[in-house]
């Protein structure tokens, strides 16, 4: 088959009510083709109005294999006959009709094209013999070969920002692991600065310790010195009554003995 145009690419809902975003209006009234910075041939108009009993035509000229992306939106809630044709280059070419005549509101969708050709969009508006109809459409077409260019070139852009990401991941779980380890020899320098603290309070404790002991000692042993002061000062009183009570007693017998003579 030389199209593939079917539900899964192109809305055939007579009823579809409204677009996947809505169209923007323009200023293109004409059917001149522009091709944008993608290199998309686009067809763009707003206000197009379909007469009453009348048909519009848009010839769409296909010189490469392509993707056709069609959108519509008919004005005011009305609808108008929608159908898709196809014109082979071929010499003993006939018009074919790719999508049936079905009344829409509004339709979006693509035609994958794999010949040349010319592409008829058909709006019909012969049903209706009292009401024109104003409908804003948006057609672009763009080569196969540009949409795989576009493909690769964009997965190329991907790639080099998925390695882009990578590196800039690895580069931040490195800065955070510095990070990490920065504040972790922090907390580690201060729990030593305050260990080597610690350690020299208690060294001061165990010198005043140490010399309070020294102190208690040198107290004690002039406590004991005096002690010994004090027993001997004792025993020298002792003694000194001792011989004073001898003294008196001699002294006494001494008074005794001279009264006897006398």
């Amino acid at each position: 088959a030389t199209f593939a145009f079917g539900p899964e690419a192109f809305s055939l809902d007579p009823g579809c009510r409204g677009l996947s975003s809505p169209l923007q209006a323009g200023t293109m009234s004409d059917t001149t083709p522009v091709k944008n910075s993608m290199g998309e041939v686009v067809l763009a108009s707003s206000g197009m109005v379909v007469k009453a009993g009348g048909t519009f035509e848009l010839p769409i000229k296909v010189d490469r294999p392509s993707v056709l992306r069609i959108r519509f939106e008919v004005d005011e809630g009305y609808d108008v006959e929608f159908s898709l044709k196809f014109l082979e280059d071929a010499k003993d070419a006939t018009m074919q009709t790719l999508v049936q005549p079905a009344k829409s509101t509004a339709r979006e969708g693509q035609l994958d094209i794999h010949t040349t050709g010319t592409c008829v969009v058909v709006w019909n508006n012969d049903y209706s013999w009292i009401n024109p109809k104003s409908l804003t459409y948006h057609l672009s077409l763009k080569s196969k070969e540009d949409i795989e260019r576009d493909r690769a070139i964009e997965m190329a852009r991907l790639a080099e920002l998925k390695k882009i990401a990578h590196k800039e991941a690895i580069a931040a779980r490195r800065k955070a692991r510095a990070a990490m380890i920065t504040e972790l020899e922090g907390k580690v320098a201060e729990m030593i600065a305050n260990e080597h603290g610690a350690r020299g309070r208690l060294m001061a404790k165990q010198g005043e310790l140490k010399r309070l002991e020294q102190l208690y000692n040198a107290a004690k042993a002039g406590v004991t010195a005096v002690a010994d002061e004090a027993d001997t000062a004792e025993q020298l009183a002792a003694d000194l009554q001792e011989k004073l009570s001898t003294l008196l007693d001699e002294s006494a017998m001494d008074e005794e003995d001279g009264d006897d003579v006398e």
